[in-house]
């Protein structure tokens, strides 16, 4: 089988020299990669992605160019077929042709966020190609994307819940804190759930953030929630601390009545709790 290698392209803006900026850059990348793991997952149904991209090429003279290569995680593992399924995926959401059932509303809304560009100066053109085979992240690939993510949304039928705030913590490993525009921004990681949560700290914490880098944290603050999940997506933070990591054990005497009102096929197990 061929070689195969995926270019990242994004094209500067006038505003800035024919530079695109770097947290522009940054972000699109990381959500493309994202999407790239979310279609292997799908694609193969395991749990975790099998495949690592490594950056092969690198070019800034405008457009900048990252070029990755997919190379597997695990032994005996081909990570091409998954690769080339993601991308006739990507095509397809472009050309307007219906898209394969395993994608769903996940994977399709981020592909929506690798088109939504947030300021126009970010940069100018953002595409991908393999070979000669070239997609456009543009309004049109955005709003195709975030139709099919609405279409899969009410075919999956997901349990209804509500938009709105509430005061509370959750708990995860802290990452990603960052400060750009003035917007003081960290992303924690629950050990089950939600696969990342956005917080945001006030000015008076930002000192205090770097001593809770990839530690295990309890976020305080207002928790806010949308339709799509039970898990919120972000929190607004009043304060944070070290997460507790030792529970106590459960004594055996404790299962004392655990099984009360079941049939039992012998008394065996009652025998050895009232003999603690």
């Amino acid at each position: 089988m061929p070689k195969r290698d995926l270019t990242f392209n994004i094209e500067g803006h006038p505003g800035h020299r024919g530079n695109a900026l770097a947290h522009a850059l940054v972000e699109k990348l990381r959500r493309l990669l994202s999407a790239l793991g979310q279609a292997e997952r799908k694609y193969d149904g395991k749990p975790a992605r099998q495949t690592e991209y490594e950056v092969v090429a690198a070019t800034k003279v405008n457009p900048t160019k990252l070029t990755l290569h997919p190379v597997s995680k695990q032994a005996n593992y081909d990570p091409i077929p998954a690769f080339e399924w993601t991308f006739e995926q990507i095509e397809r959401v472009a050309l307007g042709k219906d898209v394969d059932d395993r994608v769903d509303s996940t994977l399709a809304r981020t592909l929506a966020e690798i088109a939504e560009k947030k300021r126009e100066d970010d940069y100018s053109r953002l595409w991908i190609n393999i070979d000669d085979r070239t997609v456009d992240f543009d309004e049109q690939f955005r709003a195709r994307s975030a139709a099919i993510a609405a279409r899969k949304a009410e075919l999956e039928q997901p349990p209804t819940w509500f938009s709105g705030t509430s005061y509370g913590s959750v708990v995860g490993d802290l990452r990603e804190v960052s400060d750009i525009d003035g917007e003081h921004h960290f992303v924690i990681i629950p050990p089950i759930g939600a696969q990342r949560i956005n917080c945001v700290f006030p000015e008076g914490k930002r000192e205090e953030m770097r001593q809770y880098l990839f530690r295990l944290v309890r976020v305080i603050g207002r928790l806010h929630y949308t339709r799509d999940s039970p898990f919120p997506v972000q929190v607004d933070m009043a304060d944070i601390e070290y997460a507790a990591t030792v529970q106590e054990p459960v004594h055996l005497l404790q299962l004392r009545g655990l099984f009360s009102g079941f049939d039992r096929r012998n008394d065996n197990l009652e025998t050895l709790l009232n003999g603690l």
